[in-house]
């Protein structure tokens, strides 16, 4: 009463009427906190719990989203927000009201702000992925997609993704989807897997042996849908490997870890190259022959020349350009699995 306007006032009595439980009412409280300051993470961020407490699930979907445009770098609020597109319903469903509510952008301001900033909300999926919520991530990719049609690296990102989920197959079978439907002839024409990203911004560069913590290399492998493994023994084989080398994307303060290589060797004469890959944003730009190159000259610099390496049969292609050679002199790959000895 004596100062209506005063912001800490109405933030802590939201936390209070929280802590009681009273959800109706710290939602009013807290949107009168945000009145006064909408910069502030923390309301937004508590706003969005009562919310979801309520049920309230698009309404605490556009607030939790208002709370990582302040600060995009909290890994709760994109675990918070992956919990409430699934509880709101089907990513069919999701995908469907989404779609129509980024085009007319006239729910919340925040629709109206992604709208006119793509890369932010590209951005925001890409960071959903990483922190495992993949049905937020599809449907956010597909609003993306719904401004900026002409992308083929979010209809590539989408392919992989829906593949990731057996929603592909499903959704095309029952005729609910036309863009998925789209996504497969794309994949059957080789299409997709010809289809280079536009533009990316920020900058991309590949370093030897750089520091990589096990988490940043196990998010980079599930992009691949690589299963996880524990994080100690990851950390083994990165002290353990004779080398590696790593790509990094740069934009803003951010690093993301985007491709890695590494070898091992006996040091002397004989290397293996293992754990090759490009996370499926940034492939079709040469990186992957970027990577694989600079491991090689790696390997040359300490005299090492015999170098093999296992490859899947749709990629043995990418290796022969590289100067690799399919069992040389008959020689046969053998696998142990076990058995007598």
């Amino acid at each position: 009463e004596i100062d209506p306007d005063f912001f800490w006032s109405w933030h802590n009595l939201g936390d209070a009427l929280t802590k009681l439980q009273q959800w109706d009412r710290a939602v009013l409280v807290y949107r009168r906190a945000v009145e006064i300051d909408p910069d502030f993470f923390w309301s937004w961020h508590n706003l969005g719990d009562a919310l979801t407490k309520l049920q309230q699930w698009d309404r605490a979907i556009a607030v939790y989203l208002q709370a990582i445009m302040l600060q995009s770098d909290r890994q709760v609020v994109y675990q918070k927000l992956g919990t409430v597109f699934k509880q709101r319903g089907s990513l069919k469903d999701s995908i469907r009201d989404y779609r129509q509510l980024i085009q007319s952008g006239d729910r919340d301001n925040i629709y109206r702000n992604l709208k006119t900033n793509p890369e932010t909300l590209l951005a925001i999926a890409e960071a959903l992925v990483i922190e495992h919520q993949t049905h937020a991530g599809i449907v956010l990719y597909y609003m993306a997609l719904e401004i900026q049609s002409d992308r083929p690296a979010i209809l590539v990102k989408l392919a992989e993704l829906l593949q990731q989920q057996n929603q592909l197959q499903k959704d095309i079978a029952s005729n609910q989807s036309t863009l998925q439907s789209e996504l497969l002839t794309r994949q059957q024409s080789n299409i997709i897997a010809q289809a280079k990203p536009d533009n990316i911004p920020g900058e991309i560069i590949v370093q030897h042996n750089c520091s990589i913590s096990p988490e940043q290399l196990e998010d980079l492998f599930s992009t691949v849908g690589w299963s996880r493994r524990p994080l100690d023994r990851v950390k083994q084989s990165l002290d353990r490997s004779f080398g590696y080398v790593a790509a990094w994307h740069i934009y803003g303060e951010k690093e993301s870890l985007i491709g890695f290589a590494r070898a091992v060797s006996d040091g002397v004469f004989h290397a293996t190259l293992l754990d090759i890959l490009v996370a499926p944003r940034f492939q079709q730009r040469g990186l992957g022959k970027k990577i694989v190159l600079a491991l090689i000259e790696q390997l040359q610099q300490s005299q090492i020349n015999d170098i093999t390496l296992f490859a899947s049969p749709h990629i043995v292609d990418f290796y022969h350009k590289l100067g690799f050679v399919s069992q040389p002199k008959n020689l046969q790959w053998m696998l142990w699995g076990g058995g007598d000895r």
